[in-house]
């Protein structure tokens, strides 16, 4: 689970305009509020990711309730026309996997 938040978060800071893309976000608003919100979900994930990759039990219990919440924005967001519905479904979908990965590391403790 820190493997795939640091690997977002990475191809989120270290290439905005590939992950735009990625997402069906124009990559013309790599400087917009829509590449703000992006860059700091990164920023965010990265910080959980590499504390949890370090074996931080704070970071970890984070996992869950962060992504939860990141559930309920990308739902927002897609509902409110914020972001393309494509972008929030697959923002869902990869903070659906972190989601699943914790539930299943939590199950095997």
């Amino acid at each position: 689970m820190a493997g795939i938040a640091l690997a977002v978060a990475s191809s989120a800071l270290l290439s905005p305009r590939a992950m735009l893309g990625l997402f069906g976000i124009d990559k013309r608003e790599v400087t917009g509020p829509a590449a703000l919100g992006w860059r700091l979900f990164a920023v965010r994930t990265a910080l959980i990711g590499g504390a949890a990759w370090g074996g931080s039990p704070a970071a970890r219990a984070a996992f869950l309730p962060v992504q939860l919440a990141d559930q309920a924005v990308f739902t927002h967001a897609a509902l409110a026309g914020g972001v393309p519905r494509r972008a929030a479904a697959l923002a869902a979908a990869t903070s659906g996997a972190i989601i699943a990965l914790d539930l299943l590391a939590r199950w095997r403790r």
